[in-house]
């Protein structure tokens, strides 16, 4: 598809940003930029698991898929803000919704200690939830209706660490406010054009990255100590 193909129009309608009021392809230019954050993030998250060297050798092919994905999904919304289709569109969610699922496997075993049924119960339910907002509340909080159950899931989690009184459980807490402000300023993009017109969807980029990177360190962290307590056992010093 090419820039002159683009209605101006249908273009703002269809994709619901504030910033975009012309088919050029750096018309967002702070959601393109924003998303540089994603790639900053998924370069010092693998900086920080290669730091470790209880890590070395370890089956941690969870934290490398999710790491890659991050990188991706900053490249792919990229793509889509520069170039905006029904392609790139597809480009920029497919990625999220992997690494939602992902995350939320990888966190409820790894942190969360739960068998493969109870994970099998909590995925559904996850599903279950998503689904169900989505089809009731279609296009509510400007398309944001999507990720509200992930913000559900991720205070759920925060909420169960504070109360088994886990060391992680504040920097979940952390995440969990900084992804309730993003998904509200993702929300209320369109609402603000009249006032400031490159909208806020730059904010909710900024704010995920910055989630993002501390998720990922307290997931870093748990296999990191996991792996540090086994080998201490091998070792015969526990």
């Amino acid at each position: 598809m090419t820039a002159a193909s683009l209605d101006t129009q249908p273009l703002v309608h269809s994709y619901g940003l504030c910033e975009r009021v012309s088919p050029d392809w750096f018309a967002e230019p702070l959601n393109v930029i924003s998303n540089l954050g994603f790639l900053i993030v998924a370069c010092l998250i693998y900086r920080e698991y290669k730091s470790h060297p209880d890590l070395r050798g370890q089956w941690i092919w969870d934290v490398r898929a999710l790491t890659f994905l991050i990188f991706f999904i900053g490249i792919s919304s990229i793509t889509f803000h520069s170039f905006p289709s029904r392609l790139t569109e597809m480009m920029d969610v497919i990625p999220i919704v992997t690494f939602i699922i992902l995350f939320f496997l990888s966190i409820i075993v790894r942190i969360g200690k739960t068998n493969w049924f109870q994970t099998l119960i909590c995925f559904l339910a996850f599903l279950g939830t998503t689904h169900m907002l989505v089809t009731q509340f279609p296009n509510a909080m400007n398309d944001s209706i999507g990720y509200l159950s992930s913000m559900m899931a991720l205070i759920m989690i925060a909420v169960h660490l504070h109360i088994s009184r886990r060391p992680s459980s504040h920097q979940f807490l952390l995440a969990a406010l900084v992804g309730v402000v993003s998904l509200f300023f993702r929300a209320v993009d369109n609402d603000v054009c009249e006032q400031w017109p490159f909208g806020t969807h730059f904010l909710w980029h900024t704010l995920n990255a910055v989630l993002l990177f501390i998720l990922m360190k307290q997931v870093i962290r748990n296999v990191n100590r996991e792996a540090r307590i086994e080998r201490m056992k091998r070792a015969g010093l526990t």
